[in-house]
């Protein structure tokens, strides 16, 4: 390991990490869950920037924890994120503590920036089912003359006459 690797590691870096409790926490007790999962980052060091409390959302298809011998499935859970600033050494120990965390479902760690980089989300545009402009007809391509318009119907025809099967 090289010097500037062993700087580079003790710099701190800012990651987010997102993560599903699951739903069978009540609404009551999920700010104290949320307390552990911020205490074990504060323990490590991380300095925070911004959250999400979670929120109980559908999932998009049906996960499984297991818990002792017990399967459990689930089709919601509630989501939330944090970001904050650590040094990355830490983040091996926060995943292993995360894993042995029964309330929590899933999770992901990933590196980011300090700014917010929400995306606006567009509302989908349609096509409208107006008759389409009808193409302008040019009766030499020299002189570039314009004559009356042709229809779709007209265009149709008289490419059809021009494909040759």
């Amino acid at each position: 390991m090289t010097e500037k690797d062993t700087e580079e590691l003790a710099e701190n870096r800012i990651y987010e990490l997102g993560f599903h409790i699951v739903p069978s926490i009540p609404e009551e007790k999920l700010s104290a869950e949320v307390t552990v999962v911020k205490d074990l980052l504060e323990a490590s060091g991380a300095v925070f920037i911004s959250e999400e409390f979670p929120k109980l959302k559908p999932l998009s298809y049906q996960m499984t924890k297991v818990v002792g011998p017990k399967h459990l499935k689930f089709n919601t859970a509630h989501f939330g994120w944090i970001k904050f600033e650590m040094n990355p050494e830490a983040i091996l120990k926060i995943k292993q503590a995360l894993e042995r965390n029964d309330n929590i479902l899933r999770f992901i760690i990933v590196k980011t920036v300090r700014e917010s980089t929400m995306s606006v989300i567009k509302a989908p545009v349609f096509r409208s089912q107006v008759s389409p402009k009808p193409i302008p007809r040019v009766s030499s391509r020299k002189t570039g003359e314009i004559k009356s318009p042709i229809s779709v119907a007209e265009l149709d025809k008289t490419i059809d006459a021009l494909v040759i099967e």
